[in-house]
């Protein structure tokens, strides 16, 4: 972030939007645990499906946002992974 050379105060007008920064402080929101939770929490099966399509789309977006988005990929399929369970325990007729 630049300064504002006269009261020392951060430029907000020519910072940089979306920096990397932004993407790796949000991307720590979302953990394996909670993936988890998802998978094999006690909310209804259609509940749990969609937190997972949606944590799903927010990885997708925050792996294409930064040039460290990769380094999120790991985690994107482990979501990926367990919305396939929670897609067969709907299938069976799980609730």
């Amino acid at each position: 972030m630049t300064n504002n050379s006269e009261s020392n105060q951060p430029d907000i007008v020519h910072s940089p939007v979306g920096a990397e920064a932004d993407v790796e402080s949000v991307a720590e929101e979302i953990t394996s645990r909670q993936i988890s939770a998802q998978t094999y929490g006690g909310d209804p099966v259609e509940e749990r499906k969609q937190r997972l399509k949606d944590i799903i789309a927010e990885l997708e977006t925050r792996t294409q946002a930064s040039e460290r988005g990769e380094d999120l990929k790991p985690l994107l399929e482990e979501a990926r992974s367990s919305l396939e369970i929670v897609e067969t325990q709907s299938a069976r007729g799980e609730r």
